[in-house]
């Protein structure tokens, strides 16, 4: 029985364990379900609420005008005891007497509701706060969150190979290196080119009898010669 006992202690202390894991793997869905459904919580308190706001508002207005028919009717009881009608000031004292009473319940009604009404919109005000202050928790359990997946990605790319960084940092210098290429290639060639240019351009200049001094000279020393000869 103690190994059974034990066997089913382990068991249960397992499936603890799988339900805290579920959890943790889902808290951020399970925050984010809990917020809204408190926020549809808290509308249709605030809804109700408004309901009892205006039952207390109507109560308020009640307990006013029977407050004003009360003053009237003491000044007509006045007047008929003036008058010498005692016995329909007395009516009128019966009247007021049940306006009073009238008044005093809804009064009554009125001051508790208004009590209930401040206690109800306190505590929406409190959950308000609460659920602001998860959404921010939320928002920053998010954002590590996302920062750890990214850490994670770059760990497992780089680690899915003992020299991925090498071979990338690689695959960079040959890049380069062709990059390189290219460029004294293009300045290969723009020097050919001008180099073909210069040699037109003294073609030019020597067919028409206007080549570079070196032969100029020449052409003037045997000038000279001959007419030494000639002499």
């Amino acid at each position: 029985m103690g190994v059974l006992r034990d066997m089913f202690t382990a068991l249960k202390g397992g499936a603890n364990e799988v339900g805290e894991a579920i959890v943790d793997a889902n808290a951020i869905r399970i925050l984010e379900q809990e917020i809204r459904d408190a926020e549809t919580a808290i509308a249709s308190a605030k809804q109700s609420l408004t309901r009892m706001k205006s039952s207390e508002i109507k109560l308020k207005r009640e307990v006013a005008t029977i407050d004003a028919d009360v003053a009237d009717y003491e000044q007509k009881a006045v007047k008929a005891l003036n008058a010498g009608e005692e016995a329909l000031a007395t009516e009128v004292a019966e009247r007021i007497a049940e306006l009073e009473s009238e008044r005093g319940e809804k009064a009554g009604e009125q001051a508790t509701l208004d009590a209930e009404v401040q206690k109800i919109h306190a505590m929406i005000k409190a959950r308000e706060r609460t659920i602001a202050k998860n959404k921010r928790e939320l928002d920053k359990v998010r954002t590590v969150q996302e920062l750890q997946r990214a850490t994670e990605s770059v760990s497992k790319n780089f680690a899915a190979t003992g020299s991925s960084g090498h071979r990338v940092s690689k695959a960079l210098e040959r890049v380069k290196a062709k990059q390189q290429g290219w460029q004294d290639r293009m300045e290969a060639g723009e020097w050919l080119e001008h180099q073909e240019a210069g040699d037109d351009l003294d073609a030019k200049l020597r067919a028409k009898g206007l080549g570079d001094s070196a032969n100029t000279g020449a052409s003037d020393v045997l000038a000279r010669l001959k007419a030494r000869q000639a002499g």
